[in-house]
């Protein structure tokens, strides 16, 4: 009789208890919504992306109503940018930042430029020091044959996955997506694009000409997520 007197007082306990435990669950669980802010600093932050970089001058360029369709950005920016002191050095800065890191699954290098009728014919990873900032991506080769002339372009990428940090390749993003708590957060993708043509010093070069100004833009995108 005791045993089950002593049930009888421990089971509303652990009733209470386990519902106490499932409404802090509920509370601390995150929502679309609760990243709202995030997604209008990081907006913010893209759009404040100067004409100028390293001294080269930028135009904005065309994005096609089936990319934003597909991938349901927060915001793109597409620019080419341009050495005023020769014309024939320029190179392309593709952002694309979503607010579901899921929209971004699968966008990347090595589906989408195959995808436009290009051949991916190297990939390399890459580290590239930018001051303090360390940034971890990939450097990918693509070959589009046409009557004309054949075109090679070289493409510097990496993504940014907020709370994260900057990660090398789509695998970063899947790990974000699985996860219900970090998903809304989302993620950014970063390309530099230029002619193969170029040597890898001057690849480097351009690369850290345009990404070293935008640094503080790159911590901004990092510094959401769930902590």
């Amino acid at each position: 009789m005791q045993s089950s007197s002593a049930w009888s007082l421990v089971s509303p306990a652990l009733c209470i208890a386990l519902l106490g435990g499932l409404m802090i669950q509920k509370q601390t669980r995150v929502r679309a919504e609760d990243a709202e802010p995030f997604h209008a600093k990081a907006k913010a932050a893209i759009e404040s992306i100067p004409y100028q970089l390293g001294g080269w001058c930028g135009q904005d360029d065309e994005v096609p109503p089936a990319a934003s369709k597909l991938l349901r950005p927060n915001i793109i920016l597409s620019r080419t940018y341009v050495d005023p002191t020769r014309m024939d050095r320029r190179a392309s800065l593709l952002i694309v930042q979503c607010k579901d890191s899921r929209d971004m699954l699968g966008h990347f290098p090595p589906v989408c430029y195959p995808a436009h009728g290009m051949t991916k014919i190297a990939d390399e990873k890459r580290d590239w020091q930018i001051g303090s900032l360390l940034i971890t991506g990939t450097q990918y080769e693509f070959l589009q044959v046409s009557h004309e002339r054949d075109l090679k372009m070289a493409v510097c990428n990496f993504m940014v996955v907020p709370g994260v940090g900057i990660v090398r390749d789509m695998d970063g993003i899947l790990a974000s997506a699985a996860d219900h708590q970090q998903r809304y957060f989302g993620a950014a993708q970063f390309q530099v694009t230029f002619s193969a043509d170029y040597s890898q010093s001057q690849r480097d070069e351009v690369f850290a000409r345009l990404i070293g100004p935008i640094a503080p833009v790159i911590q901004t995108l990092r510094s959401g997520g769930v902590q």
